[in-house]
């Protein structure tokens, strides 16, 4: 009898988790074709931002007309971050896979917004301490539209990860070099879109990467090795 409801509780406590992730997935979706609807036009020039370079020129001009697209897509890769951070935590380095956890996620969410907007905080006080205020800014806003874009990537990842290839390792190793290859590929072309400004500010510019962005990629592969 004990097996029985215990195996019972197991079945309803999966289908609990599997369905909170599809309203996430969901969730997703949604909030991706809201921000679609608002300007079809400057969409298409968003997914192919890594082909090239009009949607970073316009929004770094325009970014008070994109204000709901990027805030939308700002809570997308929020979102979606934070369920591929939780599916990963859910892998142990032996490839038992524990299964999506909602509680972990909503954990994960937490954690990923005040890593976001402490970041941001820091890179704001970084530029005004060192008089490049306008520069980080104009960084940050073209960074992260390749971080939109890849919350978008990512969404695709998280429903394969769960539906398609639950519990395999491999799978989960592939999205991981995908998304810090897509993420370095979006760092190195806003690089190269700025590299007057950056040979004008070089030692705070490579005090600000090496702290700001390549210490959290090496203490993320860190923390899953």
């Amino acid at each position: 009898m004990y097996n029985i409801l215990h195996n019972l509780a197991l079945m309803i406590r999966e289908y609990i988790l599997f369905d909170g992730f599809t309203i996430i997935i969901l969730l997703n979706i949604i909030i991706v074709t809201i921000a679609k609807a608002l300007n079809n036009s400057i969409f298409k020039q968003f997914i192919f931002i890594y082909l090239n370079n009009s949607f970073l020129k316009f929004s770094t001009s325009n970014n008070s007309f994109l204000s709901s697209f990027n805030s939308l897509l700002n809570i997308n890769y929020l979102i979606s971050m934070s369920v591929y951070i939780s599916i990963l935590l859910s892998y142990s380095p032996s490839g038992t896979n524990n299964n999506f956890d909602i509680s972990i996620f909503f954990k994960t969410l937490f954690f990923v917004a005040v890593f976001i907007y402490t970041k941001y905080l820091f890179e704001i006080l970084v530029g005004w301490s060192f008089n490049i205020r306008k520069f980080i800014i104009a960084f940050n806003l073209q960074k992260n539209s390749f971080n939109k874009l890849i919350g978008i990537i990512i969404i695709l990842f998280n429903s394969l990860s769960i539906y398609s290839f639950p519990g395999s390792i491999t799978f989960i190793k592939i999205t991981i070099f995908f998304v810090i290859s897509l993420y370095l590929i979006g760092l190195y072309k806003v690089i190269r879109l700025n590299d007057n400004l950056i040979l004008s500010n070089m030692f705070y510019f490579i005090l600000y990467l090496c702290t700001l962005e390549i210490v959290p990629i090496l203490f993320f592969i860190n923390e899953l090795i």
